[in-house]
């Protein structure tokens, strides 16, 4: 009788991005070897030419086929955003089921809504259904993502919410510097980036001394300069992509972490935030409010009310009681619904349904 392995098929976890940081987080628990998966990459940030890409995506689905031959495939667990990764993982998934695996479907995409309401013609929207309905199990990162996907799926049940999760970060906040905003993620329209830096400049005016730093790639030219066109260059920082040891620097140190999007999914920088003992103002993006209520664990705004925001970044940094009580409650809420031993404790009650049925 062959071996039963069980595969996860992802993003590379040495890039950037949020799935990137999801696996990581399995890997540093040993989830993968207590469920004795084996992790195949089907796309990277790192160097990502065409040829690259189309080599590693060749080479998962090689990967894959060798371990459905040698041994039997119990569980493929998959990790999917929108655009390319859609297309790349819809493939992987058709082929796992023809190697008789069970899938686990997991939607990351912040954007995948949209993907499909705006950018999929009809018989494409077809497509993502008839994907949905293959897999065994679908799990999305909150209530308003399964929601979404009940919608469109024609067995509303496989649909299951399991939220990301972050490692306790017990980080030394002795040090933190009152009124510092932190930024991180990719610097860009759909993280509300632009609406950050104008409603820092109204912050600033009250109180000159605070300072954003600004932690991610990508669109930094055009941000720097609309923050030297609103003269508040001296107190916004970019930082760059910041990872690891020096990400957790900046997290000791913040007084505010600040995450303004237009979508998400279940960003990974509000838990660390709730972990590491910063209050968060965020808006109310996908499953940013199943983390964060309003006026309870921190405060949320609509993406896009500038004015809002900075009344917001206003009151938790001049307020002391009012931030202190935020960050008691969310770590108090993070415990006990995002630490990895309840998140991971949740995954395993799937592995063991999809295993045994």
């Amino acid at each position: 009788m062959r071996k039963i392995v069980n595969l996860m098929i992802s993003t590379d976890p040495n890039g950037h991005g949020g799935i990137a940081t999801v696996i990581n987080g399995y890997s540093n628990d040993r989830f993968l070897v207590t469920n004795q998966i084996i992790h195949i990459s089907s796309h990277s940030t790192v160097n990502s030419s065409k040829l690259r890409a189309m080599y590693l995506f060749f080479s998962c689905l090689m990967k894959v086929i060798y371990q459905g031959i040698t041994s039997k495939i119990g569980i493929a667990h998959i990790h999917m955003a929108s655009r390319g990764s859609y297309f790349r993982k819809a493939i992987v998934l058709r082929l796992c089921k023809l190697l008789g695996a069970k899938v686990i479907l997991h939607l990351h995409g912040a954007e995948f809504q949209a993907f499909y309401n705006k950018e999929s013609t009809k018989k494409k929207q077809e497509h993502i259904c008839r994907t949905f309905d293959l897999a065994d199990c679908v799990i999305v990162l909150s209530t308003q993502w399964m929601d979404w996907v009940q919608s469109i799926i024609s067995k509303p049940s496989k649909v299951k919410v399991v939220y990301n999760a972050v490692p306790d970060l017990s980080l030394d906040r002795s040090q933190a510097v009152p009124s510092s905003i932190l930024f991180l993620g990719r610097l860009g329209e759909r993280k509300g980036v632009a609406d950050l830096i104008n409603a820092f400049k109204i912050v600033v005016e009250t109180n000159p001394s605070a300072t954003l730093l600004l932690g991610g790639d990508g669109e930094l030219d055009e941000f720097k300069a609309l923050a030297k066109s609103l003269g508040i260059e001296q107190n916004a920082k970019f930082l760059g992509w910041v990872a690891g040891v020096e990400k957790n620097k900046y997290l000791a140190s913040a007084d505010v972490y600040c995450l303004p999007s237009y979508n998400e999914g279940f960003p990974m920088g509000v838990l660390e935030a709730m972990s590491a003992g910063i209050v968060t103002v965020a808006s109310t993006a996908g499953g940013i409010p199943d983390a964060i209520t309003n006026e309870e664990e921190g405060l949320l705004i609509t993406a896009g009310d500038v004015i809002a925001l900075s009344d917001a970044l206003i009151r938790v940094t001049s307020d002391r009681a009012l931030n202190a009580k935020f960050v008691t409650a969310a770590k108090h809420k993070f415990d006990n619904n995002f630490s990895e031993k309840v998140v991971f404790a949740e995954l395993d009650k799937i592995y063991a349904e999809l295993l045994g049925s």
